[in-house]
Protein backbone atom coordinates (compact mmCIF):
# COMPACT_ATOMS: atom_id res chain seq x y z
CA UNK A 1 0.00 0.00 0.00
CA UNK A 2 1.31 3.43 -0.91
CA UNK A 3 2.56 5.62 1.92
CA UNK A 4 1.14 8.71 0.23
CA UNK A 5 -0.86 10.74 2.74
CA UNK A 6 -4.46 11.63 1.93
CA UNK A 7 -6.25 14.11 4.12
CA UNK A 8 -9.94 14.90 4.04
CA UNK A 9 -10.68 18.06 2.09
CA UNK A 10 -14.39 18.69 1.51
CA UNK A 11 -16.02 19.33 4.86
CA UNK A 12 -18.72 16.83 5.74
CA UNK A 13 -18.73 17.41 9.49
CA UNK A 14 -22.37 17.52 10.66
CA UNK A 15 -23.34 20.94 11.86
CA UNK A 16 -26.93 20.47 12.92
CA UNK A 17 -28.50 23.85 13.51
CA UNK A 18 -25.26 25.64 12.79
CA UNK A 19 -25.55 28.45 10.29
CA UNK A 20 -23.03 31.27 10.39
CA UNK A 21 -24.40 34.77 10.24
CA UNK A 22 -23.69 37.06 7.33
CA UNK A 23 -20.95 39.62 7.75
CA UNK A 24 -21.80 41.96 10.59
CA UNK A 25 -24.58 39.74 11.92
CA UNK A 26 -22.79 38.49 15.01
CA UNK A 27 -21.59 40.49 17.98
CA UNK A 28 -17.96 41.41 17.51
CA UNK A 29 -16.98 40.59 21.11
CA UNK A 30 -13.48 41.20 22.43
CA UNK A 31 -10.57 41.99 20.11
CA UNK A 32 -8.83 39.07 18.35
CA UNK A 33 -5.80 38.94 20.64
CA UNK A 34 -8.04 38.54 23.71
CA UNK A 35 -10.12 35.88 22.01
CA UNK A 36 -6.94 34.03 21.07
CA UNK A 37 -5.71 34.12 24.68
CA UNK A 38 -9.04 32.77 25.87
CA UNK A 39 -8.89 29.95 23.36
CA UNK A 40 -5.36 29.11 24.38
CA UNK A 41 -6.49 28.91 28.00
CA UNK A 42 -9.22 26.46 26.96
CA UNK A 43 -7.45 24.43 24.27
CA UNK A 44 -3.74 25.18 24.68
CA UNK A 45 -1.51 26.79 22.08
CA UNK A 46 -1.47 25.57 18.48
CA UNK A 47 0.03 22.12 18.08
CA UNK A 48 3.22 21.62 16.10
CA UNK A 49 3.48 18.23 14.35
CA UNK A 50 6.45 16.53 12.79
CA UNK A 51 5.85 14.71 9.47
CA UNK A 52 5.56 11.26 11.07
CA UNK A 53 2.93 12.41 13.57
CA UNK A 54 1.04 14.30 10.87
CA UNK A 55 0.96 11.15 8.75
CA UNK A 56 -0.30 9.00 11.62
CA UNK A 57 -3.13 11.46 12.31
CA UNK A 58 -3.97 12.22 8.69
CA UNK A 59 -7.61 11.18 8.89
CA UNK A 60 -8.38 13.64 11.68
CA UNK A 61 -7.43 16.84 9.84
CA UNK A 62 -8.57 19.13 7.10
CA UNK A 63 -5.40 20.35 5.41
CA UNK A 64 -5.04 23.99 4.45
CA UNK A 65 -2.13 24.82 2.13
CA UNK A 66 -1.26 28.51 2.54
CA UNK A 67 1.47 28.81 -0.08
CA UNK A 68 1.22 31.11 -3.09
CA UNK A 69 -0.86 29.90 -6.07
CA UNK A 70 2.15 29.20 -8.25
CA UNK A 71 3.68 26.90 -5.64
CA UNK A 72 0.37 25.10 -5.08
CA UNK A 73 -0.04 24.54 -8.83
CA UNK A 74 3.41 22.94 -9.09
CA UNK A 75 2.42 20.28 -6.57
CA UNK A 76 0.57 19.79 -3.31
CA UNK A 77 -0.80 17.18 -0.94
CA UNK A 78 -3.77 15.26 -2.32
CA UNK A 79 -7.04 16.40 -0.75
CA UNK A 80 -5.75 19.71 0.56
CA UNK A 81 -7.52 23.03 0.31
CA UNK A 82 -5.71 26.17 -0.70
CA UNK A 83 -5.92 29.78 0.42
CA UNK A 84 -2.72 31.87 0.45
CA UNK A 85 -1.85 33.24 3.87
CA UNK A 86 -2.30 36.88 2.85
CA UNK A 87 -5.82 36.16 1.56
CA UNK A 88 -7.17 34.39 4.65
CA UNK A 89 -9.00 37.39 6.20
CA UNK A 90 -10.63 38.39 2.91
CA UNK A 91 -11.61 34.79 2.09
CA UNK A 92 -12.73 33.68 5.53
CA UNK A 93 -16.11 32.63 4.09
CA UNK A 94 -14.24 29.89 2.21
CA UNK A 95 -12.85 28.33 5.39
CA UNK A 96 -14.27 25.22 7.09
CA UNK A 97 -16.61 25.35 10.10
CA UNK A 98 -14.86 26.80 13.12
CA UNK A 99 -14.94 23.55 15.06
CA UNK A 100 -12.95 21.75 12.36
CA UNK A 101 -9.46 20.43 13.12
CA UNK A 102 -7.14 22.11 10.62
CA UNK A 103 -3.55 21.28 9.74
CA UNK A 104 -1.76 24.23 8.16
CA UNK A 105 1.06 23.44 5.74
CA UNK A 106 3.40 25.78 3.89
CA UNK A 107 6.86 26.08 2.37
CA UNK A 108 8.39 25.87 5.83
CA UNK A 109 7.41 25.60 9.49
CA UNK A 110 7.67 29.35 10.12
CA UNK A 111 5.29 30.23 7.30
CA UNK A 112 2.83 27.58 8.49
CA UNK A 113 2.93 28.94 12.05
CA UNK A 114 2.32 32.49 10.83
CA UNK A 115 -0.73 31.39 8.82
CA UNK A 116 -2.02 29.35 11.78
CA UNK A 117 -1.79 32.44 13.99
CA UNK A 118 -3.95 34.30 11.49
CA UNK A 119 -6.48 31.46 11.59
CA UNK A 120 -6.61 31.61 15.37
CA UNK A 121 -7.32 35.34 15.21
CA UNK A 122 -10.19 34.54 12.82
CA UNK A 123 -11.78 32.30 15.46
CA UNK A 124 -10.33 28.83 14.82
CA UNK A 125 -9.22 27.14 18.06
CA UNK A 126 -8.21 23.69 16.75
CA UNK A 127 -5.27 24.61 14.52
CA UNK A 128 -2.11 22.54 14.11
CA UNK A 129 0.96 23.22 11.97
CA UNK A 130 3.34 21.00 10.07
CA UNK A 131 6.74 21.63 11.66
CA UNK A 132 8.59 20.97 8.41
CA UNK A 133 8.45 21.95 4.73
CA UNK A 134 5.49 20.42 2.93
CA UNK A 135 7.88 18.37 0.81
CA UNK A 136 8.86 16.41 3.92
CA UNK A 137 5.50 14.61 3.82
CA UNK A 138 5.18 11.52 1.63
CA UNK A 139 3.38 12.73 -1.47
CA UNK A 140 3.42 16.27 -0.14
CA UNK A 141 4.18 17.79 -3.54
CA UNK A 142 2.86 15.02 -5.78
CA UNK A 143 -0.70 16.09 -6.57
CA UNK A 144 -1.74 18.66 -9.18
CA UNK A 145 -5.52 18.34 -8.98
CA UNK A 146 -7.65 21.39 -8.12
CA UNK A 147 -7.84 22.38 -4.47
CA UNK A 148 -10.42 20.63 -2.32
CA UNK A 149 -13.45 22.62 -1.21
CA UNK A 150 -13.00 23.60 2.43
CA UNK A 151 -16.23 25.54 2.91
CA UNK A 152 -19.69 24.09 3.07
CA UNK A 153 -23.03 25.52 1.99
CA UNK A 154 -25.92 25.98 4.38
CA UNK A 155 -26.36 22.56 6.04
CA UNK A 156 -30.12 22.65 5.45
CA UNK A 157 -29.56 23.10 1.72
CA UNK A 158 -27.23 20.09 1.69
CA UNK A 159 -29.86 18.06 3.52
CA UNK A 160 -32.82 18.84 1.29
CA UNK A 161 -31.26 19.12 -2.15
CA UNK A 162 -31.57 15.35 -2.76
CA UNK A 163 -35.31 15.65 -2.01
CA UNK A 164 -35.89 18.30 -4.63
CA UNK A 165 -37.37 16.94 -7.84
CA UNK A 166 -35.78 19.02 -10.55
CA UNK A 167 -38.78 20.03 -12.62
CA UNK A 168 -37.03 20.97 -15.83
CA UNK A 169 -33.96 19.85 -17.66
CA UNK A 170 -32.80 16.88 -15.53
CA UNK A 171 -33.59 13.36 -16.64
CA UNK A 172 -35.02 11.24 -13.78
CA UNK A 173 -32.33 9.21 -12.05
CA UNK A 174 -29.57 11.07 -13.83
CA UNK A 175 -27.36 14.09 -13.25
CA UNK A 176 -27.07 14.67 -16.97
CA UNK A 177 -28.69 17.76 -18.43
CA UNK A 178 -31.57 16.75 -20.73
CA UNK A 179 -32.56 20.12 -22.19
CA UNK A 180 -32.01 23.24 -20.11
CA UNK A 181 -30.71 23.27 -16.56
CA UNK A 182 -33.26 24.26 -13.90
CA UNK A 183 -33.08 27.90 -12.88
CA UNK A 184 -32.24 28.74 -9.25
CA UNK A 185 -32.17 32.04 -7.38
CA UNK A 186 -30.10 32.71 -4.28
CA UNK A 187 -31.69 35.70 -2.55
CA UNK A 188 -29.38 37.81 -0.37
CA UNK A 189 -26.55 35.55 -1.47
CA UNK A 190 -23.79 37.06 0.68
CA UNK A 191 -20.42 35.48 -0.11
CA UNK A 192 -22.05 33.09 -2.60
CA UNK A 193 -21.41 29.66 -1.09
CA UNK A 194 -24.98 28.44 -1.66
CA UNK A 195 -25.10 29.86 -5.18
CA UNK A 196 -21.83 28.17 -6.14
CA UNK A 197 -22.97 24.92 -4.52
CA UNK A 198 -26.12 24.93 -6.66
CA UNK A 199 -24.10 25.67 -9.80
CA UNK A 200 -21.88 22.70 -8.96
CA UNK A 201 -25.02 20.56 -8.86
CA UNK A 202 -26.25 21.43 -12.33
CA UNK A 203 -28.43 24.49 -11.75
CA UNK A 204 -28.36 27.67 -13.76
CA UNK A 205 -27.98 30.20 -10.96
CA UNK A 206 -28.77 33.83 -10.37
CA UNK A 207 -27.33 35.39 -7.20
CA UNK A 208 -28.88 38.63 -5.92
CA UNK A 209 -27.64 40.89 -3.16
CA UNK A 210 -27.71 44.60 -2.36
CA UNK A 211 -23.94 44.72 -1.77
CA UNK A 212 -21.66 44.88 -4.84
CA UNK A 213 -18.71 43.67 -2.77
CA UNK A 214 -20.63 40.53 -1.80
CA UNK A 215 -21.37 39.80 -5.44
CA UNK A 216 -17.72 40.30 -6.31
CA UNK A 217 -16.82 37.62 -3.76
CA UNK A 218 -19.50 35.38 -5.25
CA UNK A 219 -18.04 35.74 -8.74
CA UNK A 220 -14.53 35.09 -7.43
CA UNK A 221 -15.70 31.94 -5.64
CA UNK A 222 -17.49 30.68 -8.76
CA UNK A 223 -14.38 31.30 -10.86
CA UNK A 224 -12.14 29.42 -8.45
CA UNK A 225 -14.50 26.43 -8.57
CA UNK A 226 -14.94 26.44 -12.33
CA UNK A 227 -18.67 27.23 -12.49
CA UNK A 228 -20.61 30.11 -13.97
CA UNK A 229 -23.52 32.10 -12.58
CA UNK A 230 -25.13 35.50 -12.95
CA UNK A 231 -25.02 38.14 -10.25
CA UNK A 232 -27.28 41.16 -9.87
CA UNK A 233 -27.25 44.08 -7.47
CA UNK A 234 -30.83 44.18 -6.20
CA UNK A 235 -32.48 46.13 -3.40
CA UNK A 236 -34.58 43.31 -1.99
CA UNK A 237 -36.46 45.68 0.29
CA UNK A 238 -37.84 47.94 -2.43
CA UNK A 239 -41.64 47.83 -2.48
CA UNK A 240 -41.95 47.43 -6.25
CA UNK A 241 -39.48 44.63 -6.98
CA UNK A 242 -40.35 43.61 -10.55
CA UNK A 243 -41.25 40.03 -11.41
CA UNK A 244 -38.42 37.89 -12.79
CA UNK A 245 -37.99 37.63 -16.54
CA UNK A 246 -38.42 33.87 -16.14
CA UNK A 247 -39.87 31.98 -13.15
CA UNK A 248 -37.48 30.07 -10.96
CA UNK A 249 -37.44 26.34 -10.38
CA UNK A 250 -35.75 26.86 -7.03
CA UNK A 251 -35.41 29.84 -4.68
CA UNK A 252 -33.10 29.65 -1.67
CA UNK A 253 -32.84 32.24 1.07
CA UNK A 254 -30.69 32.03 4.19
CA UNK A 255 -30.22 34.47 7.08
CA UNK A 256 -32.30 37.21 5.47
CA UNK A 257 -35.77 38.38 6.48
CA UNK A 258 -37.96 40.95 4.77
CA UNK A 259 -41.58 39.91 5.20
CA UNK A 260 -43.02 42.02 2.33
CA UNK A 261 -40.90 39.91 -0.02
CA UNK A 262 -42.82 36.71 0.79
CA UNK A 263 -45.63 37.15 -1.80
CA UNK A 264 -43.06 38.02 -4.48
CA UNK A 265 -41.18 34.79 -3.73
CA UNK A 266 -44.36 32.75 -4.13
CA UNK A 267 -45.17 34.37 -7.47
CA UNK A 268 -41.57 34.05 -8.71
CA UNK A 269 -41.64 30.25 -8.49
CA UNK A 270 -42.52 28.21 -11.56
CA UNK A 271 -45.24 25.56 -11.17
CA UNK A 272 -43.59 22.67 -9.38
CA UNK A 273 -40.81 24.98 -8.16
CA UNK A 274 -39.21 24.73 -4.72
CA UNK A 275 -38.45 27.12 -1.89
CA UNK A 276 -35.68 26.48 0.66
CA UNK A 277 -35.68 29.05 3.46
CA UNK A 278 -33.93 29.31 6.81
CA UNK A 279 -33.44 32.31 9.03
CA UNK A 280 -33.38 33.39 12.65
CA UNK A 281 -36.35 33.48 14.99
CA UNK A 282 -37.11 34.87 18.42
CA UNK A 283 -34.57 33.67 20.96
CA UNK A 284 -31.55 34.27 18.75
CA UNK A 285 -31.05 37.65 20.45
CA UNK A 286 -29.68 35.75 23.47
CA UNK A 287 -26.69 34.65 21.42
CA UNK A 288 -25.96 37.58 19.12
CA UNK A 289 -27.38 39.44 16.19
CA UNK A 290 -29.97 39.98 14.97
CA UNK A 291 -31.57 41.30 18.13
CA UNK A 292 -34.44 43.42 16.78
CA UNK A 293 -37.83 41.71 16.52
CA UNK A 294 -38.18 43.09 12.99
CA UNK A 295 -35.44 40.69 11.89
CA UNK A 296 -36.61 37.67 13.91
CA UNK A 297 -39.38 35.25 13.06
CA UNK A 298 -42.03 34.47 15.65
CA UNK A 299 -42.74 30.86 16.52
CA UNK A 300 -44.53 29.13 13.62
CA UNK A 301 -44.40 32.32 11.54
CA UNK A 302 -42.40 30.81 8.69
CA UNK A 303 -44.78 27.84 8.55
CA UNK A 304 -47.63 30.25 7.69
CA UNK A 305 -45.67 32.68 5.53
CA UNK A 306 -46.29 31.09 2.12
CA UNK A 307 -49.96 30.02 1.98
CA UNK A 308 -49.95 29.13 -1.73
CA UNK A 309 -47.10 26.65 -1.34
CA UNK A 310 -47.22 23.06 -0.12
CA UNK A 311 -45.05 22.51 2.96
CA UNK A 312 -42.81 19.47 2.53
CA UNK A 313 -40.67 19.96 5.62
CA UNK A 314 -40.75 22.44 8.46
CA UNK A 315 -38.77 22.61 11.69
CA UNK A 316 -37.78 25.07 14.36
CA UNK A 317 -34.39 24.54 15.88
CA UNK A 318 -33.34 25.58 19.37
CA UNK A 319 -29.91 24.03 20.01
CA UNK A 320 -28.02 24.83 23.18
CA UNK A 321 -25.83 27.80 22.39
CA UNK A 322 -27.85 28.75 19.28
CA UNK A 323 -28.47 29.66 16.57
CA UNK A 324 -32.26 29.75 16.92
CA UNK A 325 -33.77 29.26 13.48
CA UNK A 326 -36.76 28.11 11.47
CA UNK A 327 -36.38 25.98 8.36
CA UNK A 328 -38.83 25.49 5.51
CA UNK A 329 -38.87 23.33 2.41
CA UNK A 330 -41.96 24.08 0.34
CA UNK A 331 -43.18 23.52 -3.20
CA UNK A 332 -45.49 25.38 -5.55
CA UNK A 333 -48.24 23.05 -6.84
CA UNK A 334 -48.01 21.85 -10.41
CA UNK A 335 -50.19 23.57 -12.95
CA UNK A 336 -53.67 22.06 -12.90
Amino acid sequence: MSDEIRFKGVVTVPAAGSIPARAGAVNAGPPPYLRTRARHAMYGAMESLDPQTAQSRAATFIVLDTREPEAFARGHLAGSGHIPHAELPARRSELPPRDAAILVVAEDAGAAAAAATTLEALGYPAVSVLDAPLGALAGGLADRAPAARLWRPAPFLEEVLPLIARPRGIAPGSNALAVDPPLALDLACGAGRDAVFLAQHGFEVEAWDHAPEALERTRDLARRHGVSLRTEVRDLERPDLPPPARPFDLIVCFRFLHRPLFPWMERALAPGGWLVYETYRTGQERFGRPIRAHFLLARDELARAFPTLETVRYEERDPEGGPITARLLARRPDRA
